[in-house]
């Protein structure tokens, strides 16, 4: 689970140079230049890597990066600055666990029982529990934080739906173009690449789009805080490649490599620690001050997802199972004594006639 870890890491240390990045250029401009970035170092990667896809597979990913890279990253972009990195990564992460399960159950069949849907309440309850403020906040700050919660379901919806369509790609891949008993780390880095930089392609269309209408549709339009935006172009630009390195470069190569390595409720646990991980982050570099509250919510919550995850991979084990049994072949080995190879007449014996055992030679 090496993989799963490294992406838990860096996705949580992702969001502290975004928010810096979104304090000195904007929400749409940060979200733009960041994945302008990394389509062009991913696609780098591709090209190396030669790995290609179907037409069929191609659009499913392309679909998958317009959702999740597309909406889900304004929703993030957009959290960010009205509720913080630790509420938006733990709206994003938890929030899209729920969403993905429903969306497979809706649309690829697969069935929700009570422990998962008590998974999913938990989750639900420990998100209430951290996001309630813990002071009252003045009046005018309300509506700005109410808007960051609904930004923050917005990159829910977009992760959860984003990986689900992601993973009906993956299994539209043809064993001709990928196979993954002959592929080794290399191998599914490279999986991971290819079909991230088809991800990238559809998010920076969306995300590009909304920027360029953002400059002439003023409604839409972010601007940097005036104090952040007098800083030197070197911290701006570095806080653009920190951001693009961790989060749709190094951190989707990572995730995509985990999900075809491990089963995806393993991995999707690891994931949704996230909010653990940044707790130290933010302190350090937001000084942002952790309630008891708050911090009982955040482990609630990842514990619902850990809960829904464990649930949801036992019955996927158990259907395995069920499955393997009903459609095991029939086998029967039978060994003569003392007889050698040209003692039947298909293997070429003029005097022996077996016509039995011959038809049974036949139908092996």
């Amino acid at each position: 689970m090496f993989p799963a870890l490294l992406t838990t890491l860096l996705w949580s240390y992702c969001l502290i140079p975004a928010r810096r990045s979104v304090a000195q250029l904007g929400e749409n401009a940060a979200n733009f230049w960041r994945l302008l970035v990394a389509v062009i170092s991913m696609g780098a990667l591709a090209f190396i890597g030669g790995i290609h896809f179907g037409r069929e597979s191609l659009g499913w990913f392309f679909l998958s990066g317009v959702v999740g890279f597309g909406i889900g990253d304004i929703g993030i972009f957009f959290a960010l600055p009205r509720i913080g990195s630790r509420l938006t990564i733990l709206l994003c992460h938890c929030i899209a666990v729920p969403v993905a399960g429903l969306t497979e159950w809706l649309w690829l069949g697969t069935g929700i029982n009570l422990s998962q849907l008590a998974g999913i309440g938990i989750i639900l309850g420990g998100i209430v529990l951290a996001l309630f403020p813990e002071r009252t906040k003045p009046p005018e700050k309300n509506p700005r934080y109410f808007k960051g919660v609904l930004f923050g379901l917005l990159a829910a919806f977009g992760q959860g739906m984003g990986a689900v369509l992601s993973r009906k790609a993956f299994g539209l891949i043809g064993t001709e173009l990928f196979d993954p008993a002959a592929a080794g780390t290399s191998g599914y880095i490279f999986l991971g690449v290819a079909s991230g930089f088809i991800r990238l392609t559809g998010g920076i269309l969306i995300a590009g789009g909304f920027w360029l209408i953002s400059l002439y549709h003023t409604a839409w339009r972010t601007r940097p805080e005036p104090d952040a935006a007098a800083d030197p172009f070197q911290q701006k630009l570095k806080n653009t490649l920190l951001c693009a390195a961790a989060g749709p470069l190094f951190g989707i190569i990572c995730y995509q490599w985990a999900l075809a390595t491990a089963p995806g409720a393993i991995v999707q646990a690891i994931v949704a620690t996230s909010p653990l991980v940044i707790l130290p982050l933010t302190c350090r570099f937001e000084n942002d001050r952790i309630g008891l509250r708050a911090g009982i919510g955040t482990l609630a919550a990842v514990a619902g997802v850990a809960a829904l995850s464990f649930q949801t991979l036992k019955l996927s084990d158990r259907f395995e199972k069920q499955e393997a049994s009903v459609n095991q072949p029939n086998v029967i080995i039978i060994l003569t004594d003392d007889q050698g190879y040209g003692d039947m007449s298909c293997h070429g014996n003029p005097w022996l006639k077996t016509p039995e055992m011959d038809r049974l030679h036949d139908d092996s």
